[in-house]
């Protein structure tokens, strides 16, 4: 079986392909941080309607405020590189894509992996029945292994 060297990790084409899927959830993962971290910081101290009038508000200190500005700044430091990743992985494989030779192959990879299109989608794109897409699927990663791929002993 042909399996794609990526980094020092032999993977199956599939699994190549689905480098683009992980780094984009990622990238959304570390959004969704950044975000809850930057609600965190505004979010204490600040005025409630359902606070008890009985409560005290607190207030943030400067070290704590800083803390949470580091945070939220390294978080977007690592967003910009995971971006600047998928960009280059994007790149990468949509030309690995691209040098096969069969247009219905290029077609279903790059909207499956390059654009993450569901199956659904694909199938009313590409005019062709989902079992046939499934089908195409399949052959359309073994024509990627064949051209990207080498031979490994598992």
């Amino acid at each position: 079986m042909k399996r794609i060297n990526s980094n020092g990790k032999q993977l199956t084409a599939k699994e190549y392909l689905q480098q683009i899927y992980h780094i984009k959830h990622r990238i959304d993962r570390l959004t969704s941080r950044r975000d809850d971290i930057r609600n965190d910081m505004y979010s204490i101290g600040s005025p409630s309607g359902s606070m008890d009038a009985d409560k005290v508000q607190t207030t943030m200190s400067g070290d704590s405020m800083l803390r949470m500005i580091a945070r939220v700044d390294e978080t977007e430091r690592d967003i910009v590189q995971t971006v600047e990743r998928l960009m280059d992985m994007k790149d990468l494989i949509t030309s690995q894509i691209e040098a096969l030779e069969d247009e219905r192959y290029k077609t279903l990879l790059l909207k499956r992996y390059v654009l993450l299109e569901h199956w659904g989608q694909i199938s009313d794109e590409m005019n062709y029945a989902i079992k046939w897409i499934y089908d195409l699927h399949g052959q359309a990663l073994c024509s990627f292994a064949d051209k990207w791929g080498s031979e490994t002993g598992k």
